[in-house]
Formats: C-alpha cells, sequence, structure tokens
C-alpha cells in the first residue's frame, strides 16, 4: 500500500501542512505513525486510498511529470452526489422548535456584533455573547466554534446541521437480543393477556435454558416495557383480544348513507332479555324478553311483543303489530337466532348454506307478503341498529323498575335480594302494560338522532308521519285484522301426502290431518299452512304451483295414541306450551287494558297513565289516504275482482274533498 507524508497530502489537496497535521489529529484523515522517525518526533504517513478519487487521480498526474510520462488518459469521474436537503416536513416538532431558536440566537449574535463591534471588536462581543447566553441558558451546549458552524450551516440552508444529533446514533436499534424479544412477543402477544412483567420472566427463564450466551445480554424489564409499548395497537388488538375486538376497533366501517331511504323500507328486527324480574301467573320469577321490530330510518319501533319465552309466535305477533300500525315493510333486516331463521318466517338466514339445509321449501310468510329479508351478520351486533334502541331501554326504563338487576353481577343493586325476598316485585302483565306505553310515549316521541336529513327537530314518530307521505303511492297495509290473520299462518316443511294425510308438529306431537282427496293423491308433494292458535283444520298447497288445494280436518281417531280421547277442544293443546298459548291469548283478547289493583305498583300505573296521555297528545302515528291493500288468497278466490284493485282512497277524503267541491258551486 502507498502511504503519503503530510506534506505531500497538503500538496495534493491544495491546503496548507498545519491544516492536515490537524485534521490528521482530530481523526478526519486516516494516518499512522511512523516506526524510527528521525529526532523520535511523530511523523504521519497517510494511506493513498483515505484520499478521495479526484485526489488519487491529481497525485497520479503528478508522480508522472516528475518521471517524464505521458499523462494518462482522463477518466470519468463519478459526479459528486450532493448530501439530501432536508426539509421541515420531515422533522418533528421539537427539531423545528430547535431549528427556530438556533435562527433566532443567531440573528441576536448578528445584531449584537454589528451594534457593539466597532467599540469592543468583534472577537470581544463574541466572547460577551456566548457568555451571557451560557447564563441565560445553562443547558446550552455553545462555544464560538459552535457558534461559527450553526451560523456556516444557516447560510448555506442546511438545516439539518442546525439540530443536535447526539444520542440518536442508534435510534432505531434495540438492545434486546432477538431470540429474547421474539420469545416476549410469543408470550405477551397472545389471548392470555399476560403482563409485561410475566412475560419478561418467562423470557428470561427461556433465555437462561435455551441461548445462555446470551443471557448477560438481556436487559431490565423496563426495557421490554418500553418496547412492548412501541407494539403496533393492531398486533395487540388482533393477537391479545382477538378477532372481533380487531374488526370492530382497527377495521374500516361502513357509513350507511340514508339519501335513497324511506320510512318502512326496512324493518330491523332482534330480541332483547329485560334487565328485571318479574312474576308470572304462576309466582314463577322470571325475566321476560321482548321481540321488537324498528323503522330503519326514523329509529321508531313499529311493532313489538312480550313474552316469558321467544319463540316463532311471539315474532309473527310482534310482526302482525307492526303491520296494523305502519303497514307492510319492503325488507326486513333480522339477527340469526333460531326465532327469526325458521323455515316459514323468512328462511333459514346463513343455515341455509348448510349441507343439511339444502331441501326444497315452500315460499315463506315474508316471501307470499312481498317483504324480502336479510339476515344479519352472525356475531356482529354493531350492524344492527336496534342494538342501541335497547340500550335506551335498559338505560331509560329498565333501572326505573325495582327488581333491576343489570346484564350481570357487576351491575345488580344490593337492594335485589331483599325486594326478592319481601316479594317487591312486579308481575307480568303491569310490565307488559307499562313497556307498551313507554315505547308510544316516551321512546317514540324523543328527537330523532339520525343521520337523514331534513328531520332536525322532529321526534322519531314525527318522522315517521312526515316521510311516510313522500310514498304514499308505495304505502301497503292489510285490509283488515281477518285478512293479516289469514296472511301470518305458519307453513310446515314439504312432505308427502301418506297413508294418515298430512301432519304438523305442535309440543313435541305429531297432530294429523285426512281428508277425501288422501287416497287419490298418496306421494305427492305438498306443504301445510296453519294457525297456531287455532290447529283444527290445515289448508294444503301445491309445492310446484304454490295452489292451494284442500282444507282437511284434524283427525281425531288417528290420534288416540297421542291425545287424551276426553279433550272436547284444543284449546288444552294450546296450554302444553307456554309460548303457543300466550300467541293464542294475544290474538283473541288483544292487548290487556286492565290490570287488578290488588296488584297494581303504584309508581308503574301513575306511569302508565302519564305515558299514554303523552302518546294520544302527540297526535299518534299518520298514515296516507292512498294506500295499496293486501288481501288474502281467500278472500281473492271468493272475489276474483279484488286481483284488480291496484290503490284505494279512503271513504273520509273522499266526503272531504266531495265538501269542497260543494262549497266552490256554492
Amino acid at each position: 500500500m502507498t502511504y503519503l507524508s503530510t506534506a505531500e497530502v497538503a500538496e495534493v489537496k491544495g491546503c496548507s501542512l498545519q491544516y492536515v497535521q490537524k485534521c490528521v489529529k482530530d481523526g478526519k484523515i486516516t494516518a499512522v505513525t511512523k516506526d524510527n522517525a528521525a529526532n523520535n518526533r511523530i511523523e504521519y504517513r497517510v494511506p493513498l486510498s483515505a484520499l478521495t478519487e479526484r485526489e488519487q487521480l491529481k497525485w497520479e498526474e503528478q508522480q508522472r511529470r516528475k518521471l517524464g510520462l505521458e499523462p494518462a488518459v482522463k477518466q470519468e469521474l463519478k459526479p459528486v452526489e450532493k448530501p439530501h436537503q432536508i426539509t421541515l416536513s420531515e422533522l418533528s416538532l421539537e427539531q423545528r422548535d430547535e431549528i427556530a431558536f438556533w435562527s433566532r440566537l443567531l440573528q441576536e449574535w448578528l445584531t449584537e456584533r454589528e451594534r457593539s463591534g466597532a467599540k469592543y471588536g468583534k472577537c470581544k462581543v463574541d466572547e460577551m455573547f456566548i457568555g451571557a447566553q451560557k447564563l441565560k441558558y445553562p443547558d446550552l451546549n455553545i462555544s464560538v466554534d459552535i457558534l461559527y458552524r450553526k451560523y456556516r450551516a444557516y447560510k448555506s440552508g442546511d438545516l439539518e446541521a442546525l439540530i443536535d444529533h447526539r444520542g440518536g446514533h442508534n435510534k432505531g436499534q434495540s438492545s434486546i437480543p432477538k431470540h429474547a424479544w421474539d420469545y416476549f412477543q410469543y408470550e405477551y402477544l397472545n389471548e392470555s393477556r399476560r403482563t409485561v412483567s410475566r412475560s419478561y420472566t418467562k423470557t428470561l427463564k427461556f433465555m437462561r435454558e435455551n441461548y445462555p450466551e446470551e443471557y448477560a445480554d438481556v436487559p431490565s424489564e423496563r426495557t421490554f416495557r418500553r418496547a412492548a409499548e412501541k407494539i403496533p395497537y393492531c398486533e395487540t388488538a388482533l393477537m391479545r383480544e382477538g378477532q372481533k375486538f380487531f374488526d370492530d376497533h382497527c377495521m374500516p366501517y361502513v357509513d350507511r348513507i340514508y339519501d335513497d331511504l324511506h320510512a318502512n323500507d326496512i324493518w330491523i328486527a332482534d330480541n332483547h332479555t329485560c334487565d328485571f324480574t318479574t312474576k308470572g301467573e304462576n309466582g314463577r320469577l322470571h325475566r321476560l324478553y321482548i321481540t321488537m321490530f324498528m323503522d330503519a330510518l326514523s329509529g321508531m319501533a313499529v311493532g313489538w311483543h312480550v313474552t316469558e319465552d321467544p319463540s316463532m309466535a311471539d315474532t309473527l305477533l310482534a310482526f302482525r303489530n307492526g303491520v296494523l300500525r305502519c303497514g307492510f315493510p319492503k325488507r326486513v333486516y333480522a339477527d340469526n337466532g333460531s326465532e327469526f331463521t325458521t323455515h316459514d318466517f323468512g328462511g333459514r338466514g346463513h343455515r341455509s348454506k348448510k349441507l343439511w339445509n339444502k331441501d326444497e321449501q315452500p315460499p315463506t310468510i315474508l316471501e307470499r307478503l312481498g317483504v324480502k329479508t336479510t339476515f344479519a351478520i352472525p356475531k356482529n351486533a354493531d350492524a344492527k341498529a336496534v342494538e342501541r334502541m335497547f340500550r335506551t331501554f335498559k338505560e331509560h326504563f329498565s333501572r326505573d323498575i325495582p327488581t333491576y338487576c343489570g346484564g350481570n353481577v357487576l351491575e345488580r343493586p344490593e337492594s335485589y335480594k331483599y325486594k326478592i325476598k319481601h316479594g317487591i316485585i312486579p308481575e307480568d302483565q303491569q310490565i307488559a302494560a307499562l313497556i307498551d306505553a313507554w315505547i308510544d310515549g316516551e321512546y317514540n316521541q324523543d328527537p330523532y338522532g339520525g343521520k337523514a336529513k331534513g328531520f332536525a327537530g322532529m321526534t322519531r314518530m314525527e318522522v315517521w308521519n312526515e316521510d311516510i307521505k313522500k310514498r304514499a303511492d308505495e304505502f301497503r297495509r292489510p285490509a283488515s285484522e281477518h285478512t293479516l290473520d289469514l296472511l301470518l299462518k305458519r307453513m310446515s316443511r314439504a312432505q308427502k301426502i301418506k297413508r294418515n294425510g298430512v301432519f304438523i308438529t305442535m309440543c313435541g306431537d305429531k297432530l294429523w290431518y285426512y281428508g277425501d282427496e288422501a287416497l287419490m293423491h298418496l306421494n305427492e308433494w305438498v306443504y301445510v299452512r296453519y294457525d297456531p292458535s287455532d290447529p283444527r283444520e290445515v289448508r294444503l298447497y301445491d309445492m310446484e304451483t304454490d295452489k292451494y288445494l284442500w282444507t282437511w280436518k284434524l283427525a281425531d281417531e288417528l290420534m288416540m295414541d297421542y291425545i287424551n280421547a276426553s279433550i272436547k277442544d284444543f284449546e288444552d293443546l294450546g296450554k302444553r306450551n307456554s309460548a303457543i298459548r300466550k300467541a293464542i291469548l294475544a290474538v283473541k283478547n288483544g292487548i290487556i287494558n286492565s290490570v287488578d289493583p290488588d296488584k297494581r305498583i303504584d309508581e308503574l300505573a301513575i306511569a302508565v297513565e302519564r305515558l299514554v296521555q303523552k302518546s294520544k297528545d302527540s297526535g299518534g302515528i299518520v298514515q296516507p289516504s292512498t294506500y295499496i291493500p293486501v288481501f288474502a288468497e281467500e278472500e281473492i278466490e271468493e272475489h276474483p275482482n279484488l286481483r284488480d284493485i291496484t290503490a284505494v282512497t279512503s271513504f273520509v277524503e273522499l266526503l272531504s274533498a266531495s265538501a269542497i267541491a260543494n262549497r266552490k258551486d256554492g
């Protein structure tokens, strides 16, 4: 390797010998000391490779001239790459503040030199200025050299040189050995949710047993704790909390657009377990359930039913209540509970994808009514706005009930056991009446809080009334309660006509029905529609054409092994299942209008009276004068001309129009 003396280096660089010697001493130029130097003085030798490419070529040309050789062919040198000029947008807030500080300080220094330089001398002014700054900023690292170096960077626009980079040489690097950090993440990032301390202890044990040579390099627990805080939130959410938590808190969500949504376009259905205890007719304590249908646009509760145990019958009653009040929706958006995904109401939902559920099914009740069905994604409660309604019900209604027990043990009041022990328990009938009054008297009268435009300052019921006027030509409602009862009959699965006829299953028993046509139509596929409150007869329909075939009576003689012969009618049959019994009572008797005074709770009775009056004062639900009537097939079979009716205008509207015309003529 070729070495140059400091004098030769100075000649190549075109600078003074003292400058080169200073650079060598400061370590800016790589050099080695020469052995056996004259006069025992230190003599430095600089390797040729320590010089830049241009300086090496210049030295080679000098040597060629000294030897009388032809100059070498000039080589194209690589262009010197200019250093990247950092921009303010690439700096942190602290770094920008530091640049602003030095810029202001340099301006003060230059002003002071200009003002006092002639009197004291600029060198003296520099020393005085530095002393003053040290007193003003005790922690500031400043000297004459630093001041001039900062000024040179300031003039050249080198913002990065104004920043103190001390302590940042190892930024982004970790003192934690890789094996230790990998195992720490394995222990910390899992659903066991171990603490940092526990994960650190297990990491130490792992390193001691598997990597003893790196055990001494494992830093303190505090270092691991700081590193754990820098783990991305999405990783901790997914690995420690699970997929559901990750989807709810990290993944983008869909913001629903309400511009094209109108009243009765979508009804959202779900069940809610009441957070209080009540007493049934037999004295048994339980928690009631609410089956609810809510309008998606207005948030108004349109139909509901309070039950002891949610079933398909309660879903039908809640839907029937909503249709009688507000007409038919275009679509029902339901939960995946079995009370909604029955084969005859809304279909099997996501269960229809199962191989065991691929059999051909008869049209559902909602399909016959022209109502489409959508089922929520399983375990995705955030998608159903009715969940927020149930939250409001819990906070504004359930907490006022004496036997409020909360959703879990932590929410249960201390007085709960005392009230249960001393019989301070409301009855089912009282609570059902109060819920009916609260929904229409308070919840539906609360201010609208949705995202749809143009309804500011309105209540939920007023939003429904206002928007339903815009779609009067699309409004569909049943012609009568009798028609609706026929439309909401339940349906059996597809079955073949057997020797005993056809059957339905109620309360776990098969009820057989037989007709004169059974013998001539053995093994033909049909499905059955029936009223769960009156199982004395069923209607048969063809599977392929969906055409009504016959009405068959209950075959008493074929069921002697299943039903006691002493049963005179089938009201007792309904009593074998509490859900069916409640459905029968609701259909036949309607909503309970009175409560036994001896069992009435004064506070609740006062609340009922207040809420009912508030509901009356609001004006109630307003329906358009023009609507599309819905007829059951029984009525169309008796009166075929009903098929041609497309819209109906109420008689009251016709009388009003006639009266106005008469006044104008007069």
